[in-house]
């Protein structure tokens, strides 16, 4: 375990955040984005898969005090436009509205 209060396990996945980066963490079966990494981002996939060990842990830990607080099977996520900006998003962007008008123009 990290810590031995959740105060301390809680500092310890403060300490792995960034502001904005393309990384988060969900649960794989409901998509919900639990507590304590329900706002965080990631600069890298190793420091968020960190992290998702860490809420489990946490997690478990605060299942002590509540034991009806749900599992969840946390996995980690690439939002691969945070912080793209020019080129790839744009691109993609105006892909997507070329298909679109294409589709729709067939009527």
């Amino acid at each position: 375990m990290v810590g031995d209060t959740l105060y301390e396990i809680r500092d310890h996945i403060d300490a792995l955040r960034s502001d904005g980066g393309p990384f988060y963490i969900v649960c794989a079966r409901t998509g919900e984005r639990p507590v304590p990494v329900a706002d965080a981002r990631f600069d890298n996939r190793n420091t968020a898969a960190e992290a998702a060990r860490i809420a489990s842990e946490y997690r478990t830990a605060l299942r002590r005090y509540d034991p009806s607080l749900p599992y969840r099977d946390l996995i980690v996520c690439e939002d691969e436009w945070v912080g793209a900006e020019g080129s790839e998003a744009d691109d993609l962007i105006a892909f997507c509205h070329d298909v679109a008008g294409v589709f729709f123009a067939r009527n």
